[in-house]
């Protein structure tokens, strides 16, 4: 995938590094969400995990699943951009052909579909695959525009995106309104949330549960659980598999880290996350299974040392089965601690 050296360079120059454990607060540009929310909730000391051949967990594992290399595990590096406004950059025209309509919008327009002016990057770049995703943070640093199947017409100096989600970064990162999408995920919530950044695999240090992806041939086609409101078409869909979206996996705190073989520091970081956070089943991928996603500007020998120890993490993970509302995470004292708050929190 072509990348700009002037976008390579913008999405770097963009965004701080996120809190360490001893700031005293923690920025939402950098690391999104409420303390309360599940991105930023260690798992809980109660949270029951089942065994390894338990049918989503042996599912999970089966890079096989569904038919040859149907569930390959990948980490999906350069997901996408993310993009922060600055004063003087240029005013630019958006379309959009979908928004949700719970969710606070202040540029006019129905739902399904409008038009509105925007401050945009010049170097703003779609990027994804298929999906031609980008998040672009607002210049107070409070929301974020997530973006789906986004395009940009030069001639016409004109943006667009099939669909478009404003985010408050302070919020939950997740729908507040069971059966409703209200982000551009296929299980409702933020794109943003669960996203591995550059500064935190060069810290060696994630303080915050991992968005994931199951293969089509591993993910249920209509099967929801917390924090999961909805999934792929709605529950019409060519899913084969049996995990429910929204599903909590993470590795079981009596696995001894230290002896999984993990040969690199972005293995045993991504590790450490997935034994005090877990990550969530937040999307679907065709004969892929991702294990984490990477934002734009993580480097090439990031994303490399990470694919090199990625079956080792997989083959540890299990499905936790009291993750929810009441108990996020599981029930308990929490087997970690949490990242720093936001200020005024």
């Amino acid at each position: 995938m072509h990348r700009s050296a002037a976008a390579l360079a913008l999405g770097l120059a963009l965004l701080g590094p996120p809190a360490r454990a001893d700031e005293p607060f923690r920025d939402p540009v950098a690391q999104p969400f409420a303390s309360t929310s599940i991105w930023n909730t260690p798992l809980g000391r109660g949270a029951t995990f089942q065994p390894g051949d338990a049918a989503e967990t042996a599912l999970l594992r089966n890079q096989n699943a569904g038919g040859p290399a149907g569930a390959y595990a990948w980490i999906g590096g350069h997901a996408f951009g993310i993009y922060r406004q600055a004063p003087d950059d240029p005013e630019r025209s958006w379309t959009y052909r979908g928004r949700p309509p719970s969710v606070p919008w202040p540029h006019g327009g129905a739902p399904n579909g409008g038009r509105f002016i925007l401050r945009t990057p010049p170097g703003l770049a779609f990027l994804g695959g298929t999906d031609r995703h980008a998040v672009l943070i607002d210049a107070e640093g409070r929301y974020a525009y997530e973006l789906w199947l986004g395009a940009f017409d030069p001639a016409r100096k004109l943006y667009s995106a099939q669909y478009l989600v404003r985010t408050d970064l302070r919020g939950s990162g997740i729908s507040a309104t069971p059966g409703t999408t209200e982000g551009v995920r296929a299980f409702g919530g933020s794109l943003i949330g669960g996203l591995v950044r550059r500064a935190e695999l060069e810290r060696g240090e994630i303080r915050h549960a991992i968005a994931m992806a199951a293969s089509t041939s591993q993910a249920s086609p209509t099967r929801i659980v917390w924090p999961a409101s909805s999934t792929d078409g709605g529950g019409h869909n060519a899913h084969t598999g049996t995990i429910p979206m929204g599903a909590l996996f993470a590795i079981p705190p009596q696995v001894d880290l230290g002896r999984l073989g993990l040969t690199t520091p972005e293995g045993r970081a991504l590790a450490r996350a997935f034994q005090d956070f877990g990550g969530y089943i937040t999307d679907t991928a065709a004969r892929t299974l991702v294990i984490a996603y990477l934002e734009e500007g993580c480097t090439e020998t990031q994303i490399n040392h990470l694919q090199s120890d990625k079956d080792k993490i997989l083959s540890v993970l299990a499905m936790v089965t009291n993750n929810d509302a009441a108990h996020p995470g599981g029930p308990g004292a929490r087997v970690a601690p949490p990242p720093p708050p936001l200020k005024g929190e």
